[in-house]
């Protein structure tokens, strides 16, 4: 057995032991035994207080030795009824260490350790989460929302699932979802709060777990997530930082049967046919700010690391970024039509390298008095004078302008990866802004509402130069 697995076994018997806040001889007698057996000495024990109970798993997953698995889960069941009695936090920790351990086991399942000021809802509350929309599995959650919802309420935990909060939210009045909204951030400007509005009512699972998990709180485990169940398992310590630790089981088509046996195999640890069951819901005209509620609204209200979306109204030269309620500062109509004019170019970019032929310099010209004509045209829908608009082809006039373009866009903060919204030049020389496209929104002089820029007037008319 290597110094890594006794260092993890310690971990993983540190965090049992501890689950119910309450430590008595039997355990301690257990303990020892168990020290003897995996030849765990202090030096193993103090190591582990900077394991993460999610690392210490993986290393006993990853474990080349047969039997080893198999021993070290038969040991923590023994460990948690030494005082003859399993507590429902020890249950807890019990049936992550199966799902993961037991290689029979009709589910796939991982632990994941995650820092508690990054995320923290309550013990048992079980999550569904996902990063792509899987039709299947949400239809089947949608059909039998109140079995499963009800099934594993009764054994103690407590079902979120995001499209039922946001239904809720749909059906509430706009004028009390606002003034919450408003209460909670009473700094949003009135722009500010109609798009936190309108993106809270379109909030998905896929973009909670994208946007708010991972872009906001850094949980990357999230980003690349199959359909599954997170069930929160308890806290820890890792040196002096709390942790809170996490089941997350696949889920497909047959949820329903799934929740039914992690459920019946959940309650057959509890020594009792008593469980402690959390009624408590969201009714009309009732929304809850604790828990995973508070939890939601508190991180989607906090406008750093998102990754918004840009709105040019050209119409009021202006270019905003409504998911962190900002308007681009420091720069102007110049400035500002560079920018629209990189983001319609995509991933072509604005290539102003001459050619090293000169039989190539007659093409170069066209492609140059081309993107002349792009700019002096978005120019123009800003307001100026398009025979006026500066001459990009002259590199004394736009290198000042691309300069004052970068400053602006690096001093805004609360962007995630905002070297993306930053004009940039790769390897060959062309610049470019390395936003998705899908991300760019364009006023409409004809419509109250901004609309995706492959559909905007500003987009056609670039085109067609």
């Amino acid at each position: 057995m290597t110094k890594r697995q006794k260092i993890s076994i310690a971990r993983i018997f540190s965090d049992l032991i501890k689950a119910d806040r309450i430590i008595d001889t039997g355990e301690m007698d257990c303990w020892e035994r168990l020290c003897e057996k995996y030849s765990i000495d202090r030096e193993a024990m103090t190591e582990a207080q900077g394991v993460s109970f999610a690392e210490a798993v993986e290393t006993i997953c990853s474990a080349e030795e047969q039997g080893l698995r198999e021993d070290l889960l038969g040991d923590c069941r023994s460990m948690t009824i030494s005082d003859g009695f399993c507590a429902h936090a020890e249950a807890l920790v019990i049936i992550a260490l199966t799902m993961v351990l037991e290689s029979s086991h009709p589910f796939r399942a991982d632990v994941i350790s995650i820092p508690k000021a990054n995320f923290n809802i309550d013990v048992a509350t079980a999550l569904y989460v996902e990063s792509d929309f899987d039709t299947m599995v949400n239809e089947a959650i949608v059909k039998d929302y109140r079995t499963i919802y009800k099934e594993l309420q009764l054994a103690g935990f407590h079902f979120v699932y995001i499209p039922s909060i946001i239904a809720h939210y749909r059906r509430t009045d706009p004028g009390i979802i606002r003034g919450i909204l408003s209460f909670l951030a009473p700094n949003l400007s009135p722009d500010g709060l109609d798009t936190a509005y309108s993106s809270l009512l379109e909030m998905t699972t896929g973009a909670f777990c994208k946007d708010l998990l991972c872009n906001k709180c850094g949980i990357a485990d999230l980003r690349d997530t199959y359909p599954a169940i997170l069930v929160k398992i308890g806290t820890s310590y890792v040196g002096e930082t709390p942790y809170a630790n996490y089941l997350k089981i696949e889920a497909d088509e047959n949820i329903t049967t799934g929740v039914r046996m992690f459920v019946d195999r959940f309650c057959d640890m509890l020594p009792s046919d008593l469980y402690i069951v959390k009624t408590s819901e969201e009714r009309d005209s009732q929304f809850h700010f604790h828990g995973f509620y508070k939890q939601l609204l508190d991180i989607f209200l906090i406008h750093r690391d998102i990754r918004s979306r840009i709105v040019i109204n050209p119409y009021r030269d202006e270019i905003s970024f409504p998911d962190i309620d900002a308007k681009a500062q420091g720069m102007h109509r110049r400035e500002r039509a560079l920018y629209a004019l990189l983001l319609c170019q995509g991933g072509e970019g604005l290539d102003f390298n001459p050619p090293g032929r000169a039989g190539s310099l007659e093409r170069y010209n066209r492609r140059m008095e081309r993107m002349q004509r792009r700019y002096a045209m978005i120019y123009g829908m800003m307001g100026g004078e398009s025979d006026m608009a500066p001459d990009l082809r002259v590199p004394e006039i736009r290198r000042p302008i691309f300069s004052c373009l970068r400053r602006s866009i690096k001093g805004q903060h609360g962007l995630y990866n905002p070297d993306d919204y930053n004009v940039t030049k790769n390897k060959d020389g062309v610049f470019g802004v390395h936003v998705e496209q899908s991300l760019v929104r364009v006023e409409q002089i004809d419509s109250d509402k901004a609309v995706p820029l492959l559909e905007s007037e500003l987009y056609r008319r670039w085109k067609n130069l």
